[in-house]
């Protein structure tokens, strides 16, 4: 089995697409038109759907990232074939590209070749974008009336999370935890340190002071005490705010209008990591993630997520023993994390709305999620749902240590909240996302020492965007 490197299940994915203004006004034009097109009840059914022609098959197709779902999306969909043989045929088109996944899906949204089925995030408010914009439609008529569909099979804040956008149902949970909890460590690092494994009472200052004995431990000369991988991504910010006890927004949950990044707890946060950088207990932001940590060049992998653990195994091969548990609580008692969930949504673009209902059913079932969660590669980030966290299958895996496996069942009951810019401007130009890449990778890159004068400016600009309307 080859080594992939783990394409990150949810915030990571958020990085602002650069498009020409004449070629939005076309993918918005395409949009609409689609929309229009396919609106419910259009074609003559109560649920928007011609019924099929006798013995014809209807083809669906359904969008979701290439890398990281790949082996298990796949299996689902083998599985819905087979379970509607003679009626249904998906097919699962995988998509990666510049800058990422949503690259070549916006790239099919313009065109009018669209799928059925998309996956879409909520970290980085794509989700939220294509419900906005048409892309996607509202599925509540058909959770109504569907006595197969138990939406309380998700957590409560999962529900909250599929209803952002007007109190309306555009999407099912696909996958989803409470990102940015995990410490990763190596065992047998530590223990040739004379260093303990981590406890669930150790502090910052314990993790720190322990960190400190790994200095010159690790394999050769590019090796760091704590590999981290933090950055300006829009979750990473927000975990790492409410480590230190503060948060993005005034608001802790749900649409956040006030930034809070010029507060005491910010400039903490920000400081903390910078200066355990240029102390080099901490590696650079870039070059030191799970591929690094599994090929022994860090003791302690910080703030990381449980999904990555596949990537993790198939660097170290078994060279040595490590495992995670959630990350030691900061100076307030929080440990930090933000509530991500990936969902999928049902286009306007398609022509069988009953089909591709009952295909996004399938993607987000009990067995699909443990499927995503067992795959050989790519995120193993589960369903986020009820019965899939714990699921025996997850907690048997041979590949991974069993108190981890344990840690990671228990992540879906962690505190941690969902929040987003109330109107949803985050990704793309002149969003939010730009404004913390050009404010905070500097301070992770060493170039701009987090002053309370330098974040004043930071929440500035990202309030002038929150003070905009909707999208």
């Amino acid at each position: 089995m080859t080594s992939r490197k783990l394409e990150p299940p949810a915030g990571d994915a958020a990085r602002p697409l650069r498009h020409s203004r004449r070629s939005l006004l076309a993918a918005g034009a395409a949009i609409s038109a689609a929309a229009l097109a396919c609106a419910p009840g259009q074609s003559g059914t109560e649920g928007g759907s011609a019924p099929p022609a006798a013995g014809k098959v209807i083809e669906l197709r359904a969008h979701a990232r290439a890398n990281s779902e790949k082996d298990g999306y796949q299996k689902n969909i083998d599985a819905f074939n087979q379970q509607y043989a003679g009626k249904y045929k998906a097919v699962y088109e995988g998509l990666a590209g510049s800058p990422d996944y949503y690259g070549p899906l916006e790239t099919n949204i313009a065109g009018g070749t669209l799928g059925d089925v998309i996956y879409a995030h909520t970290s980085n408010l794509k989700f939220q974008e294509y419900a906005v914009k048409g892309v996607t439609i509202a599925l509540d008529q058909y959770a109504a009336k569907d006595k197969n569909f138990k939406l309380d099979a998700w957590p409560a804040k999962a529900q909250e999370a599929m209803k952002v956008v007007d109190n309306k149902l555009f999407g099912v949970p696909t996958r989803g935890q409470v990102s940015w909890l995990f410490l990763y460590w190596n065992k047998e690092l530590l223990k040739r340190a004379g260093v303990p494994e981590p406890t669930p009472d150790w502090t910052y200052e314990t993790f720190l002071n322990n960190a400190r004995r790994l200095m010159g431990q690790g394999s050769g000369s590019d090796s760091f005490p704590v590999a981290h991988a933090q950055g300006s991504g829009y979750e990473n910010v927000v975990a790492n705010l409410r480590r230190f006890g503060g948060d993005f927004f005034q608001e802790q949950a749900g649409a956040g209008k006030k930034s809070m990044l010029d507060s005491q707890q910010a400039v903490q946060t920000f400081r903390w990591y910078y200066e355990n950088i240029k102390s080099g207990l901490f590696g650079p932001r870039t070059g030191f993630d799970a591929v690094a940590f599994g090929q022994g060049k860090a003791g302690f992998y910080f703030g990381r997520l449980a999904g990555e653990r596949g990537t993790v195994a198939n660097n170290a091969k078994g060279a040595f023993e490590w495992t995670f548990n959630a990350v030691p609580k900061g100076p307030t008692g929080r440990r930090g994390g933000f509530l991500s969930v990936d969902m999928s949504s049902v286009t306007s673009n398609t022509k069988d709305k009953d089909g591709a209902w009952e295909l996004l059913k399938w993607v987000t079932s009990r067995d699909s999620g443990v499927n995503l969660a067992l795959q050989p590669e790519g995120s193993l980030t589960p369903g986020f749902r009820k019965d899939v966290y714990c699921d025996d299958r997850l907690l048997a895996d041979p590949r991974f240590p069993k108190d981890a496996m344990k840690a990671n069942c228990d992540n879906l009951d962690q505190p941690d909240s969902y929040v987003y810019p109330a109107n949803f401007r985050l990704a793309g130009p002149g969003g939010i996302q730009e404004i913390l890449d050009k404010y905070v990778n500097p301070i992770f890159d060493l170039q701009q020492e987090p002053t309370p004068a330098y974040l004043k400016e930071l929440n500035t600009e990202v309030q002038r965007v929150l003070d905009m309307p909707r999208l």
